[in-house]
């Protein structure tokens, strides 16, 4: 099917083939799941033979659990050879795995919207990520409140009911994931490309990102009221800089606010 020129197809017949894509997609990528399945059931500790030379407790390869709680373990080379073969690394091969393993161990129901073509995998995927850290009945639970509705509602009201359920059987460990996240604000600056730009990656409480956005906006309209002619987006980088400047940024916004210049459309 893809030797055929599409610019040749009628406009059903073109949307017709990109929705048969899209399922050959999500078929693809739940028979992914299943390899997954399949090699870690082979390299489970007791199934391996252990090599030559190799020593770890008791004789056996060392195990390692991805999936989460209730997940079979599997022999830690394994994953590594997996990786290998798909030619990512030991990290992503290892998050694939786990995955596929939370998927039918914790997650069995959604695992079978997945294989019946039910349920879009990468959403099913996010859904036991976000829920690694819950027990194996705790992760259950949500299994069956969200299962049925992976694809039938926007990934944001999917998120809210996974919260919802999460923080209904586990209200601890939501309020502990909850605390974690805070953990992770921070103000994380690239390297320099080169043309002199950089990238500034902020994580903060909503309503501080809510007036540092609408100060950075204020600044780009006082420097607009003064006569710079320059696309917005383009004015609100420059205030990244003049906010640095509390006095400056004062000086402008006063001087703005004073400029009896009508701003022009940006």
């Amino acid at each position: 099917m893809f030797d055929e020129d599409l610019t040749q197809l009628s406009t059903a017949d073109l949307m017709e083939s990109a929705a048969e894509c899209r399922a050959m997609s999500a078929r693809a990528d739940a028979r992914g799941l299943e390899h997954a399945l399949v090699y870690a059931d082979r390299f489970h500790p007791d199934a391996c033979t252990p090599r030559p030379g190799r020593r770890s407790f008791e004789g056996r390869e060392r195990a390692v659990v991805l999936g989460g709680d209730g997940c079979p373990e599997i022999a830690d080379f394994a994953i590594s050879e997996y990786a290998a073969v798909l030619g990512v690394s030991a990290g992503v091969a290892a998050k694939i795995i786990g995955e596929a393993m939370a998927l039918r161990h914790r997650f069995p129901f959604t695992w079978a919207q997945v294989l019946s073509g039910e349920a879009t995998p990468w959403k099913a995927c996010r859904i036991v990520r976000d829920c690694m850290a819950l027990s194996e009945e705790a992760a259950q639970y949500v299994d069956t409140r969200i299962a049925a509705l992976i694809d039938t509602i926007t990934p944001y009201r999917l998120d809210k009911i996974v919260k919802a359920a999460k923080m209904h059987i586990d209200p601890d460990g939501a309020r502990a994931e909850a605390a974690a996240k805070v953990r992770e604000r921070g103000v994380f600056v690239g390297r320099s490309d080169e043309h002199g730009t950089k990238t500034i990656y902020i994580r903060t409480s909503s309503g501080a990102a809510i007036r540092f956005n609408a100060t950075i906006h204020a600044l780009s309209d006082a420097q607009q009221a003064i006569g710079d002619t320059r696309p917005a987006q383009t004015r609100c980088a420059d205030a990244v800089g003049i906010i640095a400047d509390p006095v400056f940024a004062q000086e402008l916004l006063t001087q703005a606010r004073n400029n009896p210049t009508p701003a022009t459309p940006s």
